[in-house]
């Protein structure tokens, strides 16, 4: 990593280089005469007040450029050599794609992988204390992990984790509906000398002090997700919970902050759609107003119904659809001026895969013990079962498939990292917003890195 003046620059600094596992392998591109050159597609631009960053998705590599040199750039790349020897500029006629694809290829080949599967979703139940209008596992089976499951669950644990730590993460339903099963794995693999720390995604209602210092001690809970869906009126309608007696939504917010004392990062989540937008806005001044400050709390908004997702395309119409868009985006601007979003980090490893669906070191064990790959199929296309050795190879594979490419693809920043998996409903579609939001974050994040880099050199 190399580090860069005070004054501004004169010449081209790599700031970050390439992904480690790139350092061997993409050799500096030389100069070809009579050429004509042009940025890699899958270039970020940022400017700043000392000149121009570049950030390479790909390569994962970032640049700074003084004004005179982005000036230079912008008329032809080729004339800061140092574009083209770092893969930041390339000739008019190549294949960014191709080169993104056999990168891909390298990377998974050259990728160390654990020994063993160190990432385990647990589902304790599908059955839940509340009543979410919007729940995509309404309609399925409600049922309880038993203890006897849940001691085959940490015996396969145990054996598949071949001395390696592993992350725990409780999901339901809503996990906490069972927690015994919680403790009982816990408890075992402690027993068995397995290192292992936890999350969870909860609907917050069932922390308690008690829970919380057990949580702490033996699940070795570290972060939590709840879902906030409005002010106190809006929520307690949404979620619609089993105990009318009660508002949940003072209850939530009450463990959120035992939650925060013992130490425990939350992560709230906003569902936003039409319906809720402007409340939203309101409830994040309010949680501004009462969480602004805490070490260990942040908050990120999601649309309710994804917008690649089937069920969105069917109830939003491309003027609804950029309406939640401007909303979103009105939303997390709120956020970022209460301090209570945290915006996320420059990769600056190759992305092998999208999520645990595609990873072979993460597994969904499910309450009757069969096995998984996603939480979103709980009722089928499951790979095997804790009482057999058996795997279903053609399921795994189904959930590596990756879906036919689109026009956008041609010309998308972000095609290295974007992974539409042909099983995730998510990456049916790929609208103009999904890009806008993508790039939008994307320049953010390398603003605030960069801004780190600066306030290193200050001290």
């Amino acid at each position: 990593m190399h580090t860069f003046a005070k004054k501004p620059l004169n010449l081209m600094k790599l700031l970050q280089e390439y992904a480690s596992i790139l350092s061997g392998l993409l050799k500096d591109q030389g100069l070809l005469a009579g050429e004509t050159y042009r940025l890699m597609r899958f270039v970020v631009q940022q400017p700043v007040e000392e000149g121009m960053l570049l950030y390479n998705v790909l390569t994962k590599a970032v640049a700074f450029l003084s004004p005179e040199e982005a000036e230079k750039m912008a008329e032809n790349p080729a004339s800061v050599p140092e574009l083209v020897a770092k893969w930041f500029a390339v000739p008019m006629d190549h294949d960014d794609r191709k080169l993104a694809q056999e990168v891909r290829a390298v990377g998974k080949m050259l990728e160390k992988r654990p020994k063993g599967i160190t990432g385990y979703t647990i589902l304790t139940t599908t059955d839940c204390n509340a009543r979410c209008f919007y729940c995509y596992e309404k309609g399925r089976r409600r049922i309880p992990m038993t203890e006897e499951t849940a001691g085959k669950a940490a015996a396969f644990i145990i054996q598949n984790s071949h001395g390696e730590k592993v992350k725990l993460r409780w999901f339901g339903g809503e996990p906490l509906y069972n927690k015994g099963v919680i403790s009982l794995i816990c408890g075992k693999l402690r027993d068995a000398g397995i290192e292992y720390r936890s999350s969870m995604v909860s609907n917050g209602y069932l922390f308690d002090e008690t829970v919380i210092a057990e949580a702490v001690d033996l699940w070795n809970l570290k972060k939590v997700q709840i879902t906030l869906d409005g002010t106190e009126e809006v929520y307690n309608r949404s979620k619609a919970f089993i105990y009318p007696e009660v508002s949940a939504y003072l209850r939530v917010l009450g463990n959120i902050h035992h939650l925060l004392d013992a130490g425990v990062r939350v992560t709230v989540r906003l569902n936003i759609d039409r319906h809720n937008a402007d409340n939203l806005l309101v409830l994040a001044e309010k949680l501004t107003a009462e969480f602004s400050g805490q070490k260990h709390f942040d908050v990120y908004s999601h649309s309710l119904f994804e917008t690649g997702s089937q069920e969105a395309a069917v109830s939003h119409t491309d003027t609804q659809r950029k309406e939640l868009f401007d909303a979103r985006m009105r939303l997390q601007e709120k956020l970022r001026e209460g301090r209570i979003t945290h915006e996320g980090e420059l990769p600056y490893k190759l992305k092998m895969n999208r999520c645990m669906a595609d990873n072979d070191a993460s597994v969904l064990i499910l309450p009757d013990g069969h096995l998984g790959k996603c939480e979103h199929f709980t009722d089928d296309h499951w790979f095997g079962h804790l009482d057999s050795p058996n795997r279903d190879e053609a399921v795994l594979a189904d959930f590596k498939q990756i879906r036919e490419e689109i026009d956008a693809c041609a010309e998308c920043f972000y095609y290295p990292d974007c992974y539409r998996l042909a099983m995730c409903e998510e990456t049916v579609h790929c609208y103009p917003e999904e890009r806008e939001e993508k790039l939008l974050e994307t320049r953010r994040i390398l603003l605030n890195y960069y801004q780190k880099k600066r306030n290193e050199v200050s001290d």
